[in-house]
């Protein structure tokens, strides 16, 4: 049987990445970014902290330092991107960015579930 409490916070996870990743496409707005990436950070706290008491090796920690960094990235430049001031020329090259991240994040993601 699926425990539907750790269940639920992965597809969470998954969707806000996801929807993140989609809503730069078409820059929704920072309120939404903002939601979208408090939902995924409580997620992803949850996740950690249930993963935790697995015993992970220190492979782990590195790698999701530099996915939880890339977030960070991802984060600030797509609430920058949205900003009305912001030109755009200057968007579109923000959002670039931000989408090799997100795939980066994606790709970093898959080899935490590895460990």
């Amino acid at each position: 049987m699926i425990d539907p409490l750790p269940y639920a916070a992965r597809v969470v996870h998954i969707a806000g990445a996801v929807a993140l990743i989609g809503g730069l496409f078409r820059s929704n707005g920072p309120a939404v970014t903002a939601g979208i990436v408090g939902a995924m950070f409580l997620t992803g706290i949850y996740n950690l902290m249930t993963r935790m008491g697995a015993g992970v090796p220190k492979e782990y920690h590195m790698v999701f330092g530099l996915k939880f960094l890339l977030v960070l990235h991802i984060a600030a430049v797509s609430i920058l991107a949205a900003k009305e001031s912001t030109t755009p020329e200057k968007r579109a090259r923000m959002l670039k960015g931000v989408m090799m991240s997100g795939f980066a994040v994606i790709a970093l993601s898959a080899a935490l579930r590895a460990f």
